[in-house]
């Protein structure tokens, strides 16, 4: 029994170092770390090759020379040192300065070009969605027309045929008919009443 608790224990210990090991955030953590040690031979090359030589062309001196003596050493009658010399060395103040600027400004300076990356692929996908949006809208708006052109042809097919209509000259044809025969039966009714009359 005490024995299943162990290993239950020990396999859920195991199971959770794993999980923490394989997260994200470690794994970037460890990237991070190391690209941050190449980073920094690469600053510190800048600075101790590139800098400080110049610096030193300006002052006359290696940095590490311009140093406020505060107490000077003492030496005994043999030419040993007895106590040290106290130097306030601000010359290592001023590259130690120096490197932290550019070590932030190099950062600042990678920080933003990632950002302005991210934000133009931003950009890019958005546009690309709207794009895209806009082509299927576009295709559905074709869809359509055509399924609304193909529908009064459909009920023109499924509607039973109209009867011609006629001419305008058939109709003026049957206007004179039609008065032909008005004028007739107005002769007839007015010949009808002169004969009972005349009886």
């Amino acid at each position: 029994m005490a024995k299943q608790k162990k290993e239950r224990k020990k396999s859920t210990f195991w199971k959770d170092f794993k999980a923490f090991i394989s997260r994200g955030n470690i794994v970037d953590l460890a990237v991070a770390v190391v690209v941050g040690a190449a980073f920094t031979a690469i600053v510190n090359s800048v600075v101790n090759d590139i800098i400080k030589p110049l610096i030193a062309l300006l002052v006359g001196g290696d940095f590490s020379e311009l140093v406020v003596v505060l107490r000077p050493e003492t030496l005994n009658e043999a030419g040993e040192v007895v106590t040290e010399a106290i130097l306030l060395n601000y010359g290592n103040l001023i590259m130690a300065i120096l490197t932290f600027l550019i070590d932030a400004f190099v950062i600042f300076t990678a920080i933003r070009i990632v950002r302005n990356a991210q934000r133009i692929l931003k950009e890019g996908a958005e546009a690309l969605k709207e794009k895209l949006a806009k082509g299927e809208d576009a295709a559905q708006a074709v869809e359509e027309a055509s399924a609304a052109a193909e529908a009064p042809a459909a009920e023109e097919a499924a509607a039973p045929a109209e009867p011609p209509k006629p001419t305008t000259e058939e109709l003026l044809a049957e206007i004179r008919d039609l008065l032909k025969e008005d004028a007739a039966l107005r002769n007839a009714a007015s010949e009808q009443k002169t004969d009972g009359q005349s009886q």
